[in-house]
């Protein structure tokens, strides 16, 4: 049976409100979710004078600029510690992002982080990379608008140090991502490439592209959530719903469950059904006791209690021991098997 990691991406969908975020945790952690992540960054570290803001940001969020929109939807570093520890008692894992090598110094130092998160635009960040490099933690990179040769760069840069265990994310940075480009077989590819573990970090509208990528064998599902759509911030119209997350974490945990193994076994309902539906050899007329049963007395019907129809070329040119009525189902005890 598999085990999906599942991550709910609040990301900056609390809006800058610690109560908004705590709330987020105690309900998401109801769900069945393995983990709840956020987003740190200092805007001065992440944002130059020249910085603009991607088109679904401008269409999402009314902020003048995108060091505006960042910063009013930042909690402090102690918040992010209440956050951790609301995490630790909700039963979930507590992940977060980092954006800048300050950020992520902070989340290594003070919280015990299950992974490092590398979003999808900060993959040639060497500071950070670097500062990956030298811990030895596990790693999810995420891989949108990176080619093959670009995520095999930064792989690089990780390993510098010594191999790390790294999981890697197939995303689409579209928000929200067209089901055109989503091209979920690039996971088996991502897989082949790197001999490393596949996720798949979803940006689509709906469940259908995170349920087909566990039946891939994505190890990681993430996809962003929010408390209602209709709040002002790039990512509440992307998001799902708690209810939609909801749904998605049973339909993968039944996914699970379906892909079981590789080992054909019947069950004994199957072989109940199969004594009911599979045909059997049956008699056409009246055939007494010492006749030899012919090709010509025989026909396949159902139920599949007696001989198969594969298997008539065990009792053609048999003799009988009694007498069988017409349209009854042959068995072994009305033959002589000497």
């Amino acid at each position: 049976m598999l085990n999906t990691y599942i991550v709910a991406e609040v990301g900056p969908n609390h809006n800058g409100s610690i109560e908004m975020a705590i709330e987020m945790v105690r309900r998401i952690s109801k769900i069945g979710v393995n983990a709840v992540k956020f987003q740190l960054s200092n805007p001065d570290n992440l944002y130059s004078l020249d910085s603009f803001k991607a088109d679904y940001q401008k269409k999402n969020d009314s902020s003048e600029t995108a060091k505006e929109m960042s910063a009013k939807r930042q909690l402090s570093l102690d918040e992010h510690k209440i956050l951790y520890n609301e995490c630790r008692n909700n039963k979930v894992d507590y992940l977060c992002t980092a954006f800048d090598s300050e950020s992520l110094i902070f989340l290594d130092r003070h919280l015990d982080l299950p992974y490092f998160k590398i979003a999808s635009g900060e993959i040639f960040s060497i500071d950070m990379l670097g500062y990956m490099s030298n811990r030895d933690k596990p790693i999810i990179l995420s891989t949108g608008m990176a080619t093959f040769s670009e995520i095999e760069t930064t792989i690089n840069l990780l390993n510098r140090n010594g191999k790390k265990d790294i999981i890697l994310l197939h995303c689409i940075s579209n928000y929200p991502a067209p089901y055109r480009g989503v091209n979920l077989n690039v996971m088996n590819e991502l897989k082949k490439r790197f001999q490393y573990p596949v996720g798949f970090s979803d940006h689509t509208i709906g469940n259908d592209c995170a349920i087909a990528a566990v039946a891939l064998g994505a190890c990681l599902i993430e996809k962003h959530v929010t408390v209602d759509k209709n709040l002002p911030g790039p990512d509440h119209k992307s998001s799902s719903t708690i209810g939609e997350f909801a749904d998605l974490v049973k339909s993968i945990r039944n996914i699970e469950i379906a892909m079981g193994s590789s080992q054909k076994n019947i069950s004994e309902q199957e072989k109940e059904i199969a004594r009911a539906v599979r045909k059997s050899i049956v008699s056409i007329r009246v055939l007494e006791p010492g006749e030899i049963i012919k090709e010509t007395d025989i026909c396949f019907k159902r139920p599949g209690t007696g001989f198969l129809p594969i298997e008539k070329d065990m009792i053609i040119g048999k003799r009988l021991r009694v007498k069988v009525e017409k349209d009854r189902v042959i068995t072994r005890n009305m033959i002589e098997w000497q």
